[in-house]
């Protein structure tokens, strides 16, 4: 069964290569291409393709946006994440935003093709670079003693201080995302439930 394929990037060479790559009448027909978020969801309503390939950055705009769009549109859409970027953060956020997939643009042509025909029958789809990466993470995460760095110790503090996670995020340049994963490893390292306890085991531990 030809499966219908939504190709989503700012790059018109990539599109054209994509376009090549999956060039082949039995198995994929590709029923449009899309370069912003705009038109990446007006394409999207208009063709409810069984894949969209949906690339991570485009311009200016944030493709894991688009992606929350187009699930909000249609909660069953299979969207396969496209980026340059293998940042583990990029990874998860996509996976749990929805996405089937995550591949890197500098995955060989038949991991794509491959990717691309797993989403259309329904199965998921990772880079074997970032399933690798994953996997070490994984390991490494069950295998060493969980300790706190210099930005643990800041977040406690200005957590203490009675911070809320964004201000905490935009004090030490990161995410809203990363704050709350580094709220749960400290909360684990620390044994407690909530904010107040471990301040206050923050203290009595002579953190801050």
């Amino acid at each position: 069964m030809t499966a219908s394929v939504l190709i989503v990037d700012d790059h018109p060479v990539v599109r054209q290569g994509i376009r090549s790559l999956l060039s082949n009448p039995d198995r994929f027909e590709i029923v449009g291409e899309a370069q912003n978020s705009e038109e990446a969801l007006e394409r999207y309503r208009a063709l409810r393709p069984d894949v969209t390939l949906l690339d991570i950055r485009l311009g200016e705009a944030n493709g894991l946006d688009v992606l929350e769009a187009i699930l909000l549109t249609d909660p069953a859409a299979r969207v396969l994440m496209l980026s340059s970027f293998d940042d583990h953060e990029y990874v998860m956020r996509s996976l749990r935003a929805g996405a089937f997939g995550y591949l890197l643009k500098g995955d060989s042509d038949t991991t794509l093709v491959n990717a691309v025909d797993a989403v259309a029958n329904g199965e998921h789809a990772l880079s074997p670079q970032v399933t690798s990466q994953l996997l070490d993470e994984l390991f490494a995460e069950s295998s060493e003693q969980p300790s706190m760095d210099e930005t643990d110790v800041s977040l406690l503090r200005m957590l203490a201080e009675g911070d809320s996670n964004s201000a905490i995020a935009q004090a030490l340049f990161i995410s809203d995302t990363t704050v709350k994963r580094r709220l749960r490893n400290i909360f684990g390292m620390l044994e407690v439930a909530t904010r107040a306890e471990a301040a206050a085991e923050a203290v009595r531990r002579g953190l801050i």
